[in-house]
């Protein structure tokens, strides 16, 4: 299944980059996810780019009965962006994985950093493929996973606009 998530940051491309690399800004966003533990990572990759991975521990509530059978009380969430050095413009792709261990769900996909149709402003595009292999009833888990991702992409939202506001 197909998801598309849009992000606009009231901050420049320079900025955004810089908080989606912050390892304090990492684990507040797994916090305010509902996380009961995190770990997080943030490596040199080749020239400016960066590695950050998350670790995160989350309880299941609000997870498809269908799918509980197969995670538990909680679920292990394993998210890897490897973000490419900045354009000539100063924008960014990044490669995302987001894999939950012992499972058959999976996301893979990208990040894009775009200036922002408004001065000063950063779009954010979360894009990839949400897939669950599970004969027979994949298709339904993909369908009741999927407007939870939409919700975690606006929760890191109201994270970001918290912490730009910062300063």
């Amino acid at each position: 299944m197909r998801i598309t998530e849009t992000v606009v940051h009231q901050a420049d491309l320079q900025r955004t980059y810089a908080m989606l690399t912050n390892p304090d800004y990492q684990r507040l966003r797994c916090e305010r996810a509902g996380a009961t533990d995190e770990t997080v990572t943030v490596e040199p990759a080749s020239g400016d780019a960066l590695e950050v991975t998350t670790r995160r521990h989350l309880p299941t509530t609000g997870v498809p009965d269908v799918a509980k059978a197969f995670v538990g009380p909680t679920l292990l969430v394993v998210e890897t962006v490897r973000w490419g050095a900045a354009d000539a413009d100063g924008e960014r792709e990044a490669a995302m994985s987001l894999d939950l261990p012992g499972t058959p769900v999976r996301f893979m996909g990208g990040i894009h950093l775009r200036r922002g149709a408004t001065e000063g402003t950063t779009e954010q595009v979360v894009d990839g493929d949400l897939e669950a292999n599970i004969p027979f009833i994949g298709k339904r888990i993909e369908a009741a996973v999927a407007p939870q991702v939409a919700e975690i992409v606006q929760l890191e939202a109201q994270v970001a606009r918290e912490w730009l506001a910062r300063g």
